[in-house]
């Protein structure tokens, strides 16, 4: 006999399957929201990044948008809620890719430097790179205990903005602010390093 949960697994099936079908209809429907979520999220970003990247980002909202389709349980709630968080998420997984999220780009010289250090078993370097390298664990030195905390969790521990003020009992556009700040923070230091005599 058939249980429960595989019917309501068969009708699930048919729902992704029925959305999947007339994805472009489905689109149509949450365009409004889709529009004013990318519309949002490129209103964090400088403005050179903003100016250059929104049309990409709103195709990459659409194609995360359909990507949900996929894996969307109305047992669970509804689509809107389900798929608003995945949209803000693919934006931002699409400019870290690209280089050009702010904030990330730090981390991924930072790293780069990092590597090419550790390749050349401390000897033959650039050492520009190193010097800037180490001299970001100074320069976060003058942070606040809550900065450490987000920029920490941001990057290390890849969590959204979200997760981070329910620890540290601060709104997301909160912890937004002090992570854009924090990066700002670092950006100038490495850019005001002394040279060294």
């Amino acid at each position: 006999m058939t249980s429960r949960k595989e019917v309501e697994d068969r009708i699930v099936s048919i729902i992704r399957e029925q959305f999947l079908k007339y994805s472009s209809e489905t689109l149509e429907k949450y365009k409004d929201q889709i529009n004013s979520t990318v519309r949002w999220y490129v209103s964090t970003l400088p403005r050179h990044i903003a100016s250059s990247e929104a049309h990409d980002l709103e195709s990459e909202a659409k194609i995360a948008f359909v990507e949900c389709l996929k894996t969307w349980d109305p047992r669970k709630g509804d689509l809107w809620p389900y798929v608003s968080v995945r949209l803000k998420g693919s934006m931002q997984d699409y400019l870290r890719k690209r280089g050009t999220d702010p904030v990330a780009g730090l981390y991924e010289f930072i790293t780069s430097a990092a590597n090419v250090y550790m390749a050349f078993n401390r000897k033959e370097i650039v050492h520009e790179e190193i010097d800037k390298l180490l001299h970001v664990d100074t320069a976060m030195e003058d942070f606040s205990d809550k900065e450490k905390k987000v920029v920490e969790q941001y990057y290390q521990h890849d969590k959204t903005f979200k997760q981070i003020g329910k620890e540290i009992n601060l709104s997301e556009s909160q912890v937004s602010r002090i992570c854009k700040e924090a990066t700002l923070k670092l950006k100038k230091a490495l850019r005001d390093e002394p040279a060294e005599s």
